[in-house]
């Protein structure tokens, strides 16, 4: 019987920093992996970041949208909602109950909001970098608009919530299936 014991730690590419993405980055961090999250805005938050500019490829509430479900039933599981928030939240109190969860307990140790956020490429254990321009034709490496070159990801994980899109995803699924 042969034991193979690995350890390296494996990187995720989490594309998306959406609902899906933070939730993701929590549970690649509970699970001993060091997850990368790509996303193609200056924020998190996903289709819940209103944006009164359309952005291809971006879904958007609108302005005036509050959730349809109570803030019980949508929590973090390990970090509710404050008591003062109203049951169903505008989207904007939503936002910024997405930007405590990075403060909270596990994310706190791997920080990933900057003030600077157009501009950051955190390097903690987990970095959030804009433009993706492609992955390698192996798929263990990104390379993004300003050539710069992250080696070796494990793992992609697709977490773009409501609008699936990714440019070349097509591409990179029909390598991948060589």
């Amino acid at each position: 019987m042969h034991i193979f014991i690995c350890f390296r730690i494996q990187t995720v590419a989490i594309i998306g920093g959406d609902v899906s993405g933070l939730i993701s980055i929590k549970c690649c961090l509970d699970d001993d992996l060091l997850p990368t999250c790509y996303e193609m805005t200056n924020d998190i938050g996903g289709l819940w970041n209103y944006d009164a500019n359309a952005i291809d490829g971006k879904a958007s509430v609108m302005k005036s949208t509050e959730v349809n479900t109570s803030k019980e039933f949508m929590a973090f599981n390990d970090f509710p909602p404050s008591a003062d928030y109203s049951n169903y939240m505008h989207n904007a109190k939503l936002l910024s109950y997405f930007h405590l969860k990075p403060n909270h307990h596990p994310l706190q140790q791997h920080p990933f909001i900057n003030d600077n956020l157009p501009n950051r490429i955190i390097t903690d254990s987990v970095i959030i970098k804009l433009n993706v321009k492609e992955f390698t034709s192996d798929g263990h490496d990104v390379i993004f608009d300003d050539a710069i070159r992250i080696d070796h990801i494990d793992c992609v994980l697709m977490a773009t919530g409501f609008n699936i899109s990714f440019p070349y995803l097509n591409e990179f699924y029909s390598i991948y299936q060589r």
